[in-house]
């Protein structure tokens, strides 16, 4: 089945941008200094893209007679495209960059008592906890915070030139329903979700609210910051006035605004151009062509934002794709997802199940390629933009039977930080931390996920070796704590 495919002009996407030519923007350039030619090394970066309901192991695996479960690798350098399994073989063009970690376990999810199998997944896989509260009678809320948010708020504590756009939430089709990213909004209080975008155009607004940057400026907003620096003091004079609660609502406010006012004079600043984008509402256009469409427009937005230092962070939150999209017809949930968990071999619909989610799962597949494509094409440093970005593709689940084990992590670029080009195969050897009755508790699972974020945040320059829960207990009341601290073995 062929995918059509949506994707700007690379020459136009730098032109726009202000990356041709040599242009590409560092942070020193945002403070007003013109980056000097091999002075200072581009920071990193982090994508993430998040899809539902895992993989099918069946046409995702690569481990060509290799043992399920003991540690290995081998190269995916010199592999030909057929050799590549039918899910993944749309980032065959970028196995140089690529790093496909296999065999791990969602420890935490696995242990977490809260929530269906996919609130558990959306909980525990970017927060490496287990959930603090079951809401709406089958999903949960976080106890922590996600990887993308907990890297977002360290550096800005590292580089107080960095506003709250350090980070962007994106997604197609969501509706902020599903809940994989979480962070403290207020401090001292619970995490809560955070909200992403689903309209490029919105997007667009917040990096270039003067439009597309060109002349003659809009007077209101040249006069915003300067409007919100002229309240500050009021603030202060009003806080002796109230109750301790009060205050800190009025500190949270302010700080917001402190927000806006330093985006704005930093947005402002900026000779980045604006890229080309598409935006359509509900309805406007057929599903498949507001999807694709979105999703490169989204694409060109993170890269421009992450480029020229206004963004370290971004995620894409994917929703389930329509059925057409992958050449199937019913409920995509019940019809193909289900099914084609490795433990319906003998359920008739299994065949095709298969199938049709490896059509989706090549599906995003190929809408990732995309953007390690447009990365790839910005120079900067002694490589690429890509070398400099690490983007994580993974999902909530394992595969479509609500599994937890399995977890699929695809990470592509980051060169600078890991050795890529390579299948990395993790053991099956943690002992099980579910509270099943029904499950033996000698049975194991593989090494848990939270190595994974904490090799991921001291990537991106974060002083930690724990994201999520330190440890989790094992079912076997004999067995020690399970360790979740530290990088993953490796990967580095």
């Amino acid at each position: 089945m062929r995918i059509p495919r949506f994707t700007p002009s690379r020459r136009r996407f730098l032109q726009a941008a202000g990356l041709g030519a040599g242009g590409l923007f560092l942070p020193s350039l945002l403070r007003g200094k013109r980056a000097k030619a091999g002075v200072g090394a581009p920071p990193m970066r982090l994508i993430i893209c998040y899809h539902h309901h895992g993989v099918p192991h069946a046409t995702w695996d690569m481990h060509q007679g290799r043992t399920p479960g003991t540690r290995w690798e081998y190269a995916l350098t010199g592999l030909a495209e057929n050799e590549f399994s039918p899910c993944l073989r749309p980032l065959h063009r970028h196995r140089n960059k690529l790093t496909v970690v296999d065999g791990l376990s969602l420890a935490t999810a696995i242990a977490d008592p809260h929530g269906d199998g996919h609130a558990k997944g959306w909980v525990s896989s970017l927060t490496g906890g287990i959930a603090r509260e079951t809401i709406e009678g089958i999903k949960s809320n976080a106890a922590r915070p996600s990887v993308d948010q907990l890297i977002a708020r360290a550096l800005r504590e590292q580089d107080p030139t960095l506003t709250d756009m350090v980070s962007l939430e994106t997604g197609i089709y969501e509706y902020n329903f599903h809940a994989a990213l979480f962070a403290e909004l207020q401090p001292g209080q619970p995490v809560q979700r955070v909200p992403h975008e689903e309209q490029p155009r919105a997007l667009f607004n917040r990096l270039f609210p003067n439009g597309d940057g060109s002349t003659p400026p809009d007077p209101r907003m040249v006069a915003q910051p300067d409007v919100l620096a002229s309240v500050a003091g009021m603030y202060d004079a009003m806080a002796s006035r109230l109750s301790t609660e009060d205050r800190r609502k009025l500190e949270t406010h302010r700080d917001l605004l402190s927000d806006v006012e330093a985006r704005l004079r930093r947005l402002g600043g900026l000779t980045c151009g604006a890229p080309p984008i598409s935006d359509y509402y509900w309805g406007q256009v057929p599903h498949t062509q507001r999807y694709d469409e979105h999703c490169a427009s989204f694409w060109s937005l993170m890269a421009v934002a992450l480029s020229c230092g206004i963004s370290r962070v971004a995620t894409m939150q994917f929703g389930p794709l329509f059925v057409e999209q992958i050449g199937g017809d019913g409920d995509l949930h019940q019809d193909y997802a289900h099914p084609s968990s490795p433990d319906q071999l003998n359920d008739p619909l299994h065949p095709n199940a298969v199938q049709m989610m490896t059509n989706y799962t090549a599906r995003y597949a190929r809408y990732i390629a995309d953007l390690a494509d447009l990365l790839d094409g910005i120079p900067e440093g002694n490589g690429t933009m890509l070398d400099h970005t690490i983007i994580l593709w993974t999902s909530e689940l394992a595969h479509g039977g609500h599994g937890h084990d399995g977890w699929p992590a695809v990470i592509i670029g980051g060169g600078q930080r890991f050795r890529t080009g390579r299948w990395l195969h993790y053991e099956h050897d943690t002992l099980t931390t579910t509270t099943a009755s029904w499950v033996n508790e000698n049975n194991t699972i593989g090494l848990p996920h939270n190595h994974l974020l904490v090799s991921i945040a001291q990537a991106m320059g974060v002083d930690t070796d724990t994201v999520g829960d330190p440890s989790v207990r094992p079912k076997k009341a004999s067995a020690p704590a399970i360790d979740l601290r530290g990088p993953l073995p490796g990967l580095v």
